[in-house]
């Protein structure tokens, strides 16, 4: 069992030229720390960075070097500064004591020397060093080491794996969902399964090895002394087998899940950021995959990982300077040969003029969160669009693509509110288009959300129909105005039956239940003739019309009379 309790021996070193005085102070500290012992300043400074002592015993007036010279440079090197120093002096002017305090010493002890004196001076000292190490070096709600004693064990490990030619693993680990426990139950229940998660992970852990939490719900191990790859591989699943075991908290069961990411010294890199950023790109990976697994790192992980980074630093730039475009695709009533509405969809065109697919920039704005501003922006576009054919005297209702993330924002109805009154489009000409996997959380939350916007007139579609989420209790409970069949169905729905059959099921559904449907991706005449005879009349489509800028869109207006589609 690993054990994360910062505890090594405490370190005294006493710097004094006189034999009887170091006998008395070593008298007085020896059982309370390891002591070591110099008799000029350089032998000193040698010492005390081999050693890193907490306290420091520090004579006035020695040979070659005062102790005030000697406390100065100990406090401007940065790896001994944190150190006590308590000066050890016969002098009792004043301005001796001010001069210790001035070059950063903490205490003041006289000559001639107490034993219980000294003592109770060291051992005060000691203390507070015990508790400032504890709170530099320790994370305050499971006792775990921090980001700071990470990295200073990270370096020792380091350096004896390259001395001895070993193996080294970093493994970082994040619970699945874990943002969604502390949203809904809040922040004491969720801190009292990060420290059960702590206790799992150290009690499966070997004493060599470190587990630290560097913050939220992400835990850093790492494991030393590897002799075989399939020694972390087994240690790996062990740790998902105990975080995945039923957790009672206060009453309520919780069966969490967990990704790993893992890296490996020296294959991944030479150095813990390195490493970190290696098992960060694993860890990554094995999210994008599921719950519940790990990865190693490999080259092909780190270019996706490179890609991404490279991808979202473009898409910020992209939105600040405006360069998303809104495209939008016609919506046809087949049997009277008209438009009836228009999709919005979201356009990303580079420097040199090459188009971004959205499938390769929506999940991961969606990620970071990017999705709320883009959505805006979309939104705020296409009702202002919308609201200038409705001055031309063309009135098309225009559907817009809400993700689940811009939905569960808090501002979300707000944000509504304010695009429609800065554009003046009437609500009813706005249709929010949203996935059955927005439905698939917090019913009564939706439900109440839905029952607003359709209060302000605004239609709600439900898109890609079919693929998502398995209730269909939902139909009759929310305030749905359009079923969109996903072009999936569509697509083989002339070769295959079971396509064709969901395709009739979905369109008796809607007929009663009094909803609109809209057949996606039509892009044959045979497509069309075939819905159009199982009820369904609106479509949308290449058929019909592919994705256009708005100017073009326009112009294909002002020529929709002439057009015929078979």
């Amino acid at each position: 069992m690993s054990e994360n309790r910062f505890d090594p021996s405490p370190v005294i070193l006493i710097v004094d030229d006189q034999s009887s005085d170091l006998q008395i102070l070593q008298a007085a500290v020896n059982e309370l720390a390891q002591v070591h012992i110099a008799h000029d300043g350089r032998m000193a400074l040698e010492i005390a960075r081999f050693c890193r002592p907490d306290v420091i015993l520090l004579d006035i007036e020695m040979p070659g070097m005062s102790g005030f010279e000697l406390c100065r440079l100990i406090k401007a090197d940065a790896k001994l500064c944190d150190a006590a120093i308590l000066f050890v002096t016969a002098h009792t002017q004043t301005e001796n004591e001010v001069a210790a305090l001035e070059q950063g010493a903490i205490d003041f002890i006289q000559k001639p020397l107490s034993i219980p004196v000294v003592r109770a001076h060291v051992r005060a000292h000691l203390n507070l060093r015990t508790e400032a190490k504890r709170l530099a070096y320790f994370d305050a709600l499971t006792n775990l080491p921090n980001r700071m004693l990470l990295r200073d064990r990270a370096e020792q490990m380091l350096q004896k794996a390259r001395r001895s030619g070993s193996r080294l693993a970093l493994l970082l680990l994040d619970l699945d969902n874990f943002k969604g426990i502390n949203d809904t139950l809040g922040h004491s229940t969720g801190d009292r399964i990060l420290k059960e998660v702590s206790a799992r992970l150290t009690e499966v852990s070997r004493y060599l090895d470190t587990v630290s939490r560097q913050g939220g719900d992400e835990f850093v191990i790492l494991v030393t002394d590897i002799q075989r790859s399939e020694v972390i591989s087994d240690y790996v699943e062990r740790l998902l087998e105990v975080i995945a075991m039923p957790m009672n908290i206060e009453g309520s069961r919780f069966d969490l899940s967990a990704c790993i990411g893992v890296s490996v010294f020296p294959d991944d890199g030479d150095d813990l950021e390195s490493l970190y950023r290696q098992a960060d790109a694993a860890m990554y990976q094995a999210k994008q995959e599921g719950r519940n697994r790990y990865r190693f790192f490999s080259q092909s992980i780190e270019s996706d990982a490179r890609a991404r980074h490279l991808l979202e630093s473009h898409m910020r730039s992209a939105l600040e300077s405006g360069v998303f475009e809104v495209f939008y695709q016609l919506r046809f009533d087949v049997s009277r040969q008209q438009s009836c509405g228009m999709e919005a969809l979201i356009r990303w065109r580079r420097a040199d003029g090459e188009l971004v697919s959205p499938a390769d920039f929506i999940p991961l704005a969606e990620e970071t969160g990017l999705i709320v501003p883009i959505g805006k922006q979309v939104l705020h576009q296409a009702c202002h669009d919308a609201k200038l054919l409705l001055d031309q005297g063309k009135r098309l209702c225009v559907g817009v693509n809400i993700s689940v993330v811009q939905f569960r924002e808090e501002s979300f109805l707000d944000m509504i509110k304010e695009v429609l009154n800065d554009t003046g489009l009437p609500a009813e000409l706005l249709e929010l288009e949203i996935t059955e996997g927005v439905l698939a959380r917090d019913m009564d939350q939706t439900r109440a959300l839905l029952d607003e916007l359709k209060h302000m007139g605004v239609r709600i579609a439900i898109d890609d129909f079919g693929t998502g989420y398995s209730s269909l209790s939902y139909l009759k409970r929310l305030p749905i105005d359009v079923l969109k069949i996903d072009q999936s169905f569509v697509r083989d729905m002339l070769t295959d039956r079971s396509d064709a059959a969901i395709i009739e099921a979905i369109v008796r559904m809607g007929q009663a239940l009094h909803l609109e449907l809209v057949a996606e991706g039509v892009e044959c005449s045979e497509q069309s003739q075939q819905l159009l005879a199982l009820g369904c009349e609106l479509m949308q489509g290449y058929l019909y019309c592919r994705p256009m800028p708005f100017e073009q869109l326009r112009k294909s207006l002002d020529l929709l009379p002439a057009l015929e589609h078979n």
